[in-house]
């Protein structure tokens, strides 16, 4: 009898399946920053004019308060959105102080609200793109079609890009993971105290209680700055510690008297874990779930626009998602960075400390940005302690073998 009742419900469910009247060309799961830089690539593209998309996101009308910052060249396609940039730069350490103009380059900042409403907005006006509301639970690919389920409907797709989150990073045993978490606090002061022309990216000077801890200074006017305290670590710390760390790097700087017009935080996976892995014919995993973040920075906003490029590109060849592969010599070297900080995380402000004092402005970023010369890569690399890095490769060469060689 239980056999029975087994198999029926089977048969149910693959009819149930058959008998969905509608077929998506597109599925995106998940309506955050990796789906909107792509829908606002794909809407102005003829390819995808006669493509049903649909988007299910859990609460579409809830805009996450962030900020993303990234730097570019300055005329960019996304200029329109930039709230604030720079071209003069400053870095802080214990032993060193840098200050450096970036010359056709600028540290950009663009606000959440703003770029989710626009996107949306644009979304909204498409005929071929629907928004629904809904939380995803299972994600089917049936190889000649993928079926998404959410907790009140079953949906249909040729391909779908999924950015939920998987969590199966936190439980291997083969890639370290490291936290890049923060909480950062928009200003506002009485009297004018900050030089809206400089960006301070990573100040060291603080202390590092064995870990690697910053704070970021983004100054929107004299009066205003977002300030950011930011740890690489293994482990959270108590909500609490933040704010302790954030009013004290205040008064060091000699700022008492203040307003918090914003709190903000985040919490970004530091891994080489190789999440590509995960992608089926027809699925691929798209933003953090799908490893778009530099493993050794947390930047993000720059590889979900560079990979979106990649991604529209390799969806018009028709080709299995399974071939979709982003790594490269510089996945190589995030995990050597990560396994070094990951086992030595008091030598983080050291690290960059040696970068930033020994190689230009410009070469680290393109480096950090996966965009550097062989050349450049050979003068940043030699910046860091060899002998600790030799012995990272040796350890982690079947790793370099099997997912990289």
């Amino acid at each position: 009898m239980c056999k029975t009742i087994i198999i029926l419900v089977y048969f149910y469910n693959h009819f149930k399946i058959l008998i969905l009247k509608e077929k998506y060309d597109l599925i995106f799961c998940g309506g955050g920053l990796s789906t909107l830089i792509f829908l606002n690539k794909i809407i102005s593209d003829n390819y995808f004019d006669d493509k049903s998309i649909l988007v299910i996101e859990k609460d579409p009308n809830l805009i996450p308060k962030k900020t993303w910052s990234f730097w570019e060249k300055k005329d960019s396609y996304w200029n329109d959105f930039i709230i604030k940039s720079w071209d003069k730069i400053i870095f802080k350490s214990q032993n060193v102080f840098i200050e450096r103009n970036l010359s056709n380059m600028n540290y950009k900042m663009i606000k959440s609200e703003s770029f989710y409403n626009h996107i949306y907005d644009k979304v909204k006006r498409q005929p071929n793109i629907k928004i629904s509301k809904g939380d995803v639970v299972d994600v089917l690919d049936q190889y000649d079609c993928v079926v998404v389920k959410t907790r009140n409907e079953t949906f249909k797709a040729g391909k779908v890009l999924n950015s939920i989150p998987n969590d199966s990073y936190k439980t291997n045993l083969n890639f370290p993971v490291l936290l890049q978490h923060f909480v950062g606090w928009t200003i506002k002061t009485n009297k004018p105290v900050f030089d809206e022309d400089k960006a301070t990216l990573m100040d060291f000077s603080i202390d590092q209680k064995n870990e690697t801890r910053f704070f970021y200074v983004l100054p929107t006017s004299k009066n205003e700055a977002l300030v950011e305290f930011t740890l690489f670590s293994k482990e959270l710390i108590t909500n609490n510690e933040y704010d302790i760390e954030i009013k004290k790097h205040l008064q060091s700087l000699g700022i008492i008297d203040y307003e918090i017009k914003l709190k903000e935080s985040g919490i970004i996976p530091m891994t080489c874990f190789p999440f590509d892995n995960a992608n089926t014919k027809n699925l691929v995993n798209i933003g953090t779930a799908g490893g778009w973040t530099k493993p050794s920075s947390g930047y993000t906003f720059r590889f979900v626009d560079k990979y979106s490029d990649k991604l529209i590109d390799f969806i018009k060849s028709e080709r299995s998602f399974k071939k979709f592969k982003l790594r490269n010599r510089f996945w190589f070297y995030d995990l050597l960075f990560i396994d070094v900080l990951y086992y030595k995380n008091h030598l983080g402000s050291i690290l960059f400390e040696n970068m930033f004092k020994k190689n230009k402005f410009k070469s680290i970023f393109r480096f950090l940005d996966n965009e550097s010369s062989f050349i450049e890569e050979l003068k940043i690399i030699s910046s860091f302690p060899k002998w600790i890095f030799i012995k990272s490769f040796f350890k982690n060469l079947p790793k370099i073998i099997s997912n990289y060689l």
